[in-house]
């Protein structure tokens, strides 16, 4: 069997995947752990990464991977028991996929992607039918239109990596059962991964490898065969986040695991993800308790749920690191039972001071729990659009500047909410108007009011060299951006 598995150059776009199949006709009793498959990449620049592939079925495994560098790459690949070795080649070209989500290489507090691009985050949460069989592909296809038409380019799913057994929750829904291991259920898990990778969308998976009401792995060995099938298929994927557990292991009145076994299984997704996906740990309400942990590399906040927005920042930006990004997965649920009644206005003002707080905002459309209302039924039909509405024109503000030069600089002024690249442009975001001083350096700077309501209305206040008592037009919601002249 040893040989080249394909004669013909394969091109494969830069982030995107290469695959390709693997004959071998020795019967195994469990071909999912009796062997390996084991791949070494030679890259362009001659650097050579290991990794692994994966048994799809009958008499097939696959090797798999997401190249980096343009140019052509070599492989080989052998099964750990000797019965068959192959080589290829294929070539790596230029592509229109933006990166593999990332930390911002401008600046990591924000969402980047690898290679330098930048994004600024609009997720929404879609519960636990999202990866159900027995959806309608159809209904699916017509609601993913609608998120991308509303500026949505991330959801966050439930049931995905393992399905929540519970009433009201996975409970009903045939959702890929990722453990045990069965390739025909991760092939229903990737036909709409696939989907979602051509939209430019990307994942968030709320209940991660371990998820709480579902069925996993318990033992080291299983854990680490579940882990490494799990990276061989879903690890080259550019637009999937990593999560270990969730929702909420360490909930105080009902956690399902041990931070010291939540941390052990971080670090085991940390060694084998040659990819570096961003990981992370879903977050019962209040502090986050894997923030500095060394195998984090992005936080997952949930609250504060308030309608103070002074209580609101100072909880975000207490556990925002400034070494990796922020998702504030459960912070604006709107209708949902566990958070406060949220007004328009609220809205408006909690998605702008999560924004200007440098976080990744998950908006949730709800009525009742995080299954419920529209976030739960998908049916264009139950949403309350006027909600999204007001969430997407906070984050078309924000498209029209560079966020990711700035940062959350609330010692820069004398009240509200301040983001600045310091020395060049200042954003101030003032929830009810008023006078404040903002500590600018480096000379005169361009002063401009903009309606928070309409930021289409600009009113031009010409320029300061102090920052010092500058007052917004009116009592009533407004952003001050000061520009270097």
């Amino acid at each position: 069997m040893a040989g080249t598995v394909c004669s013909d150059v394969q091109k494969v776009k830069k982030w995107d995947r290469f695959e390709s199949i693997i004959e071998n006709n020795r019967t195994y009793k469990d071909p999912y752990r009796d062997v390996e498959l084991l791949v070494t990449y030679t890259k362009p620049d001659n650097s050579q990464v290991d990794f692994w592939g994966f048994y799809d079925g009958g008499n097939v495994w696959k090797i798999r991977f997401m190249p980096d560098q343009i140019g052509i790459w070599r492989y080989k690949a052998v099964f750990s028991d000797g019965s068959a070795k192959f080589e290829g080649i294929f070539e790596c070209v230029e592509s229109d996929i933006p990166g593999m989500i990332y930390k911002d290489e401008t600046n990591p507090m924000w969402f980047g992607f690898k290679g330098g691009k930048h994004i600024l985050i609009r997720s929404f949460h879609v519960g636990d039918r999202f990866f159900a069989e027995n959806w309608n592909e159809e209904e699916r296809g017509d609601f993913l239109d609608w998120l991308q038409a509303q500026g949505y380019n991330m959801i966050s799913v439930a049931s995905f990596f393992l399905n929540r057994e519970k009433i009201g929750r996975g409970s009903g829904w045939r959702t890929p059962r990722l453990w045990p291991l069965n390739a025909d259920e991760y092939k229903k898990a990737e036909k709409i991964l696939d989907d979602l990778a051509n939209r430019r969308i990307l994942v968030y998976p709320f209940a991660g490898f371990f998820g709480r009401d579902s069925y996993y792995p318990t033992s080291v060995k299983d854990q680490e065969t579940y882990i490494r099938y799990v990276i061989a298929r879903f690890g080259p994927y550019w637009n999937l986040l990593f999560n270990v557990a969730g929702p909420e292991p360490l909930l105080s009145k009902n956690p399902f695991m041990l931070k010291c076994e939540i941390n052990r299984l971080g670090y085991m997704i940390k060694k084998y993800d040659i990819f570096d996906h961003l990981l992370s740990v879903h977050n019962a309400t209040g502090d986050d308790e894997f923030l500095g942990e060394p195998y984090v590399s992005y936080g997952i906040l949930q609250g504060p749920k308030t309608t103070e927005r002074l209580v609101l920042s100072e909880g975000i930006l207490k556990n925002h690191s400034r070494f990796y990004p922020l998702y504030a997965q459960e912070t604006l649920w709107a209708g949902n039972i566990y958070h406060p009644h949220y007004s328009d206005d609220d809205l408006r003002k909690n998605a702008y001071v999560i924004n200007m707080s440098a976080a990744a905002l998950n908006f949730g459309d709800m009525n009742g729990d995080s299954t419920s209302g529209f976030s739960g039924s998908l049916h264009l039909n139950d949403r309350v659009q006027s909600r999204h509405d007001i969430i997407k024109k906070v984050w078309d503000f924000f498209e029209t500047i560079q966020f990711y030069k700035m940062s959350p600089r609330q010692d820069l002024v004398s009240k509200g909410y301040c983001l600045a690249e310091e020395g060049k442009e200042y954003l101030v975001y003032l929830e009810s108007g008023g006078t404040v001083n903002v500590s600018i350096s480096g000379g005169k700077y361009r002063v401009e009011w903009i309606n928070a309501r309409n930021t289409n209305e600009r009113i031009n206040g010409g320029f300061t060299e102090n920052g010092i008592g500058l007052t917004a037009p009116d009592k009533e919601d407004w952003l001050l951006r000061l520009v270097l002249e």
